[in-house]
């Protein structure tokens, strides 16, 4: 007899954009994804200030419409969608709850880091830093943005939304064993981080160079004076494994980016070195996201 895990995972979104349900929707998929959950459910409960035109409502379903075809592209199964909406005279902006659930069967997936984790393995980290944060700015603040930059070079911004989707990355890192993949959220990679080395109790050795961002990223970042290594990263993941090199390569050989970024050691110092510059993470601040609003 097989037996599975039954796992949810909730996160809380805030902002007027339109994407912003859509965006919340891939992020949390995967979330239970990389835990090892093909199949699944979820929940959106949408509630937007009183004062907010109802057909935003209607936008925000469309969007979700298109994320739910794009998790069917690439072979996860939303058996069941709830979608409530309503308004709500406290808020300021809209807030989006989403909660998503599924079954696996997949132990060695949901075991704590501990278990695993030794010193000397390679982190991998595929996929782009800030990237969802540059997108919910955009928007959020296109207007502005649009001051500054081109329309092509918005759209070429916009573009980047297939990246929140992890499912591939996820499905290379399945076929070459590993068996922790943690998403970047909230905090952005510096909290990821931060969080990987306290749940491992060891020590981390990196380069802050090998960790990728978007020239896109800067730009915006720089516009609103934010640190895009504590941006949320939704769609991007750290990876353990014995060899770095040849995850990396495989990620690289599906068209994602992916870079060996440092090593676990068997201190308790958290190194990340720039250059000839070397210094310790810092414990989590608030996503730099939270700047904007």
């Amino acid at each position: 007899m097989v037996y599975k895990t039954f796992l949810t995972h909730t996160g809380v979104y805030y902002g007027g954009m339109r994407d912003g349900a859509a965006y919340g929707l891939l992020i949390e998929v995967n979330e239970l994804a990389a835990q090892g959950v093909h199949a699944g459910s979820a929940e959106i409960r949408i509630e937007i200030p009183a004062d907010m035109d109802k057909s935003r409502m209607h936008s925000i379903r469309n969007h979700i419409a298109k994320a739910m075809e794009k998790l069917e592209t690439e072979d996860f199964q939303l058996e069941e969608l709830y979608i409530a909406g309503e308004k709500c005279a406290a808020l300021r902006v809209p807030q989006i709850v989403i909660t998503a659930a599924g079954e696996t069967d997949q132990k060695e997936r949901i075991a704590d880091a501990l278990l695993t984790a030794r010193a000397g393995q390679d982190i991998v980290y595929a996929g782009w830093a800030g990237l969802e944060g540059m997108l919910r700015i955009i928007g959020e603040k296109e207007a502005e943005l649009r001051e500054r930059f081109t329309p092509a070079f918005i759209g070429q911004m916009k573009a980047y939304d297939s990246e929140l989707c992890g499912l591939l990355k996820i499905a290379v890192a399945d076929a070459m064993g590993v068996s922790v993949i943690r998403q970047v959220s909230r905090g952005g990679i510096l909290a990821s981080l931060w969080d990987l080395a306290k749940d491992t109790e060891l020590g981390l050795n990196l380069d802050l160079k090998k960790i990728a961002v978007r020239q896109e990223t800067i730009e915006v970042c720089e516009h609103f004076r934010l640190n895009p290594y504590q941006l949320a990263s939704g769609g991007s993941f750290l990876m353990l494994t014995e060899n770095g090199e040849a995850l990396a390569d495989a990620l690289n050989q599906k068209g994602i980016q992916a870079a060996v970024i440092g090593q676990l050691t068997d201190s308790n110092d958290k190194i990340i070195h720039n250059g000839e510059d070397m210094r310790y993470i810092d414990r989590p601040a608030p996503d730099e996201l939270m700047k904007v609003f």
